[in-house]
């Protein structure tokens, strides 16, 4: 909702309207399983998935969809806490997960609309994968800190036994990212930190 006020008020437009929604939303997100349980989440996602799904219709929402680009990102969005809640071992893991979608997804985008133009790159030579040198860089590092995020909310002993998987995940979810189109990294990124992350446990 303040997404939409500031883009009528004309504060913010197109993609950065779009990123605003994304992290501010899943930054919150990524934090329900310490004040409701994983099944009150799965029927948040569902209804979330719904009423995107509505917007996509009605134009409910310009904020998300003011954009020029083909994306399905949003509902994606939802896909990923949905299926994030459902197959999610531990509260931390969900949380690692969303943040990842949240803050390494949206900042990388962020930071490739203000400092990526003059270095970015192609992935398959596709359009749609048009990335940059410093979105990507921005994944890493946002997603290290999504990872350190992890370890202080539960993940502390099994990450310190599992140091590679603490050293490549952000590099492994960062190439997932750049060959996702139409916004599948929305549920791609998520989706594989929550299988790999649980595999450790």
């Amino acid at each position: 909702m303040s997404s939409e006020y500031l883009w009528r008020a004309k504060a913010l437009k197109g993609e950065r309207a779009r990123k605003f929604v994304h992290i501010l939303a899943g930054v919150w997100m990524a934090f329900w399983p310490f004040y409701l349980s994983f099944d009150a989440i799965f029927v948040l996602g569902v209804l979330a998935l719904t009423l995107l799904a509505y917007s996509r219709l009605t134009n409910l929402f310009h904020a998300i969809y003011a954009i020029k680009r083909k994306t399905y990102g949003d509902l994606l969005f939802a896909c990923a806490v949905v299926l994030c809640a459902y197959i999610g071992r531990e509260p931390w893991i969900y949380t690692t997960s969303i943040l990842f979608m949240a803050m390494a997804d949206g900042g990388a985008a962020l930071a490739g609309k203000m400092w990526g133009k003059k270095n970015e790159y192609l992935v398959f030579g596709s359009s749609q994968l048009s990335k940059s040198v410093a979105g990507t860089a921005a994944f890493i590092a946002l997603a290290y800190m999504s990872v350190i995020v992890g370890v202080m909310l539960g993940g502390r002993e099994i990450l310190s036994d599992n140091y590679t998987v603490f050293a490549l995940l952000p590099f492994v979810m960062a190439a997932v990212e750049n060959v996702s189109p139409y916004g599948l990294d929305n549920l791609a990124t998520p989706l594989g930190v929550t299988i790999m992350l649980n595999s450790l446990l």
